[in-house]
């Protein structure tokens, strides 16, 4: 269950899922449109190129490789990775998810990128809701939650797929169920 120092807005569950390793499952029913995950203060960072490629210098090939598979990139940040470090780290694809970032209210989100505090910038901004997860539609208690992980918002940067290729992930790594 939460631990209430996260992200998450209603109980869950971590498990083990048929096919994708661990997941998260709702613990109670979920309404359309609430925010189920919201990024949480010192639960996340923010990573330019330099400071990324810094980190994984500094742990295993394996290592790297999870890093590579639990990071992502949003259209509105460019040149930024973003690694949470609670339990939404672990929501699962799917083409027909049942959790996406809201789209409302649109916020201001042109910041720019040459400046010195632009990490800091995106970090703080990352706390607004419209960098949330929401239920697309009503989600029952044990129903696992998932995201479209191909969608128009998810956006790595160039650099992303230097590395990615660089450590061998291939499409195919995540599957596209």
């Amino acid at each position: 269950m939460s631990d209430k120092k996260d992200g998450f807005c209603f109980s869950y569950m971590v498990k083990e899922t048929r096919d994708k390793g661990l997941g998260v499952f709702s613990g109670e029913p979920i309404k359309r449109g609430s925010v189920v995950w919201r990024h949480d203060p010192d639960r996340y960072v923010v990573y330019d190129e330099q400071t990324f490629k810094e980190a994984i210098k500094k742990i295993t090939r394996a290592d790297v490789v999870y890093e590579l598979t639990h990071v992502f990139g949003l259209q509105d940040f460019p040149g930024c990775l973003i690694r949470v470090f609670d339990a939404g780290v672990l929501f699962n694809h799917s083409s027909e998810p049942n959790l996406i970032t809201n789209n409302n209210p649109a916020i201001e989100t042109s910041l720019d990128e040459t400046s010195t505090h632009y990490i800091q910038d995106v970090t703080k901004a990352l706390l607004d809701v419209r960098y949330a997860m929401v239920a697309t539609r009503d989600i029952e208690i044990g129903e696992e939650f998932t995201n479209d992980y191909y969608s128009a918002e998810v956006c790595e940067p160039p650099f992303y797929d230097v590395l990615y290729e660089q450590y061998g992930i291939h499409e195919g790594f995540l599957g596209n169920s």
